[in-house]
């Protein structure tokens, strides 16, 4: 593919998830110039080839819209299933060879979350959706995790934790080891279950996954919003469980408070979800505060792609990106 001039201040920045991939073309100014969405991005549901046909089509698709080509001063790309360096290094070099930008940074999408939650600054993230995970970054740019396991290791507080620990205690309380709770006929009627007898085969060679698991928290804060105390339980010992990961990053930081930006599905609860939280943290002496992000994910990519660039971050450039409020993807 022939190379085109690329635009001396057009920056892209791509958030590439399990569902769905989304892309920006930003100016100078701040200004979102053209976006475009696309399919899943997941590196390792995808692979690399996938990727970079997603990445390609995407940054035609804005070229058209912005009507200066698909060339661009840098690409930042935050990308599910990317967390190692080895796999952000391969797609660097697979997109450097199609020759649309000069600079390309790819890192994890919970990275570019946390560079647009707090505008590059210091600060944490609680990502909080199907899985969890904290990661936060010092002044001196340091980044330090917790959490972020999966499934059979991690994702405490996450959609399908709560969800999981739900239909263990339904479980138990079926064989008489367990409190009854309202949580059996609410998660039953979720997955359509006929009995929990069924929902044995449908875990474990079904169709009940961890997206389908997750996708009944509803019905979890439901029961937790009409009093049921089992459910209420298992609330309040995950979201502790999180805030200590919360508390061990803020303490690895050492800022003191330090803001805490909440993203993903499960923190539509906040209200339930931060007071245990925010005490766990707490007990263990760290004094967080909870904050909104600043951006949504696909600008800290945009961010990161910027800095990848050299092209300064001023003021008014990240009051630019800050005026669009949510953007529209349709």
């Amino acid at each position: 593919m022939g190379r085109e001039p690329a635009s001396r201040d057009l920056c892209v920045g791509v958030d590439g998830g399990g569902t769905r991939t989304r892309a920006v073309a930003v100016d100078g100014r701040g200004q979102v110039v053209a976006r475009a969405a696309a399919g899943p991005g997941n590196f390792q549901l995808v692979g690399l080839d996938g990727v970079a046909d997603l990445i390609e089509g995407l940054l035609r698709e804005l070229g058209a819209q912005h009507g200066a080509g698909d060339a661009v001063a840098s690409l930042g790309v935050g990308l599910a299933g990317a967390g190692r360096r080895p796999e952000q290094v391969a797609l660097e070099g697979r997109l450097d060879e199609l020759g649309r930008s000069p600079r390309t940074c790819v890192v994890s999408d919970a990275r570019a979350a946390l560079e647009g939650a707090h505008g590059g600054g210091v600060g944490i993230i609680a990502i909080c959706g199907t899985g969890s995970m904290v990661l936060g970054k010092s002044g001196s740019g340091e980044e330090v995790r917790a959490g972020g396991l999966g499934p059979l290791l991690g994702d405490e507080a996450s959609g399908y934790r709560l969800v999981l620990e739900a239909m263990r205690a339904v479980l138990r309380a079926r064989d008489g080891a367990g409190e009854d709770t309202s949580l059996s006929a609410a998660l039953s009627g979720a997955f359509g279950l006929t009995g929990w007898d069924e929902a044995i085969g449908r875990v474990y060679g079904g169709d009940l996954t961890r997206d389908r698991i997750a996708a009944a928290a509803p019905h979890f804060f439901a029961a937790v919003r009409q009093g049921d105390a089992v459910a209420a339980r298992i609330l309040a010992s995950e979201a502790r469980t999180l805030g200590r990961q919360v508390a061990a990053v803020a303490a690895r930081l050492d800022v003191r408070p330090v803001d805490v930006a909440c993203i993903g599905g499960v923190f539509h609860e906040a209200a339930l979800v931060w007071p245990p939280l925010a005490g766990a943290a707490a007990a263990a002496g760290q004094e967080i505060r909870r904050v909104e992000p600043q951006l949504e994910p696909v600008l800290g990519a945009a961010l990161l792609a910027r800095r990848a660039a050299d092209l300064p971050v001023s003021a008014a450039f990240f009051d630019g990106l800050r005026g669009h409020g949510p953007l529209d993807w349709g």
